[in-house]
């Protein structure tokens, strides 16, 4: 320790300034407990965070001096502790947030654990370590370790929130589909287009001409199923191409898809 020291005086030095470092503390949660130990009693204290050491920079000397180390989000008094991992939404209306929960240590004599979140229905059987497909918003969970007589060795709680994304979704189109009408991959699916409420599609053939396009694409009420718009009647099987406009800055996407109709 005497040695790093020396070290950040040598460059704070050689820099011509001097700095002193003041340690800060982000803190999630943390507590005190006591401990009987014999005749004495020992008091425990712990800080769930992450500490760290001010961070001083120069410029013209292109130095930066920072220290610091991660502990677990969450735990509990005797042994139970998690580290969570949070993934907040991929991009607008995704609804694609994710809550990891790594177990770093359990109770002497854990049989199971049950995962009591809040709302409910994000996990009804209450066996859910992770949580996937979630919507921006905060959620919450009781974690609790028993033992093989389901009698309860500890617990702890803690509540995350899932930011919801500001950016739309790009799209991305299926390079084929069959609408043949059996119910399934009858029409020609662009993921995330409902996002792009002002768009254009265009198909053509090989040769170039234009046969079928519309404003408003929505894989739904309004999408292509294979047919020449100018005749009505269905395309043969074969290599068609499309133009897409989004109209909102992000450009033009072009590309082929295969239409399959047996």
């Amino acid at each position: 320790m005497r040695n790093i020291f020396y070290i950040i005086c040598m460059l704070a030095c050689l820099t011509g300034f001097t700095q002193s470092l003041q340690p800060s503390v982000f803190n999630s949660s943390g507590g005190a407990y006591t401990v009987p130990s014999g005749t004495t009693t020992v008091e425990v204290f712990y800080n769930i965070g992450e500490p760290v050491v001010e961070v001083i920079s120069n410029a013209s000397a292109n130095m930066m001096l920072t220290q610091g180390f991660l502990q677990p989000d969450i735990i509990g008094k005797i042994g139970l502790s998690f580290t969570a991992m949070v993934s907040n939404e991929s991009c607008l209306q995704r609804a694609d947030g994710k809550i990891v929960l790594e177990p770093n240590t359990l109770p002497v004599g854990t049989d199971h654990k049950l995962f009591y979140w809040t709302p409910a229905a994000v996990c009804p059987t209450n066996d859910c370590e992770n949580l996937d497909s979630l919507s921006p918003g905060t959620y919450s969970v009781l974690v609790i370790a028993y033992d093989a007589s389901n009698n309860v060795l500890d617990s702890l709680n803690h509540s995350y929130t899932i930011t919801a994304s500001t950016e739309p979704c790009q799209i991305s189109t299926y390079s084929g589909f069959t609408p043949n009408g059996d119910g399934k991959n009858d029409t020609w699916y662009i993921e995330n287009i409902e996002n792009f409420s002002s768009n254009r599609v265009y198909i053509y053939n090989r040769w170039g001409n234009k046969l079928w396009e519309t404003n408003g694409y929505n894989n739904q009420t309004n999408c292509w199923k294979g047919e020449n718009q100018k005749t009505g009647g269905m395309l043969p099987t074969g290599t068609y191409f499309y133009i897409i406009e989004l109209n909102n800055g992000n450009g033009v996407k072009k590309g082929w898809v295969e239409l399959t109709t047996n």
